[in-house]
């Protein structure tokens, strides 16, 4: 059975490109998906089919490529600033052919979200950890009714849960807090209905009523 549903989600035409990203990722250092969370990811987006998606962290274009691959239907609309990291996620959407249905706002998303308009299906959040909790009331504004805010990293290799052990000097601590007060404000939002899983580095599902 659990062959049958890797086979399911398995994304056939691709493959080959998304290997060789990842490996690159890893050649690199650029933080991409834990494979945990890119199988829920791409089972959210197969589900929901959303019309328009914003990603908040574009990197090299694995997750937004992975997510336009699995909603034939939907538009990307995704933030980054590191022109390097813009240049190869542009390529990498064109290895996949989707390159006509995503739109790459150049830029700081500290900047950016607070100054975004329109409604979106689904939201992926994949940017700097500090700025989830500012982030929070923008997106939640953007997001339709039924949308889904998909926030990953969120318990940050077991820091956040551990933060109470933290001391400040520690390095994790900044980032730990910032991501605990997210937490904290998106399981309390009423707006909200939310759960945390502890897939990949935690991953925080929250659907819009």
């Amino acid at each position: 059975m659990k062959d049958f549903f890797k086979r399911l989600y398995d994304l056939k035409p691709s493959d080959e490109n998304f290997v060789q990203m990842r490996q690159f990722a890893e050649q690199h250092g650029v933080p991409i998906m834990l494979a945990d969370s890119e199988q829920l990811l791409k089972t959210m987006i197969r589900i929901k089919k959303p019309a328009k998606i914003l990603e908040i962290g574009t990197a090299i274009g694995y997750s937004g490529s992975l997510m336009l691959l699995c909603s034939p239907q939907s538009r990307l609309y995704t933030i980054e600033m590191d022109e390097q990291m813009i240049e190869l996620a542009g390529q990498n959407f064109a290895n996949n052919g989707v390159q006509d249905r995503v739109t790459i706002f150049k830029g700081d998303a500290r900047e950016i979200v607070h100054k975004m308009t329109g409604e979106y299906d689904f939201i992926f959040l994949d940017g700097p950890k500090r700025q989830y909790v500012d982030f929070l009331p923008y997106l939640k504004s953007m997001l339709k009714k039924d949308g889904i805010l998909m926030s990953d990293n969120v318990l940050f290799h077991g820091f956040v849960e551990g933060l109470p052990r933290l001391t400040r000097k520690h390095r994790a601590f900044g980032i730990a807090t910032h991501l605990n007060m997210f937490l904290d404000k998106l399981m309390a939002d009423d707006d909200f209905e939310s759960v945390i899983l502890e897939i990949g580095d935690g991953v925080a599902l929250s659907v819009k009523k």
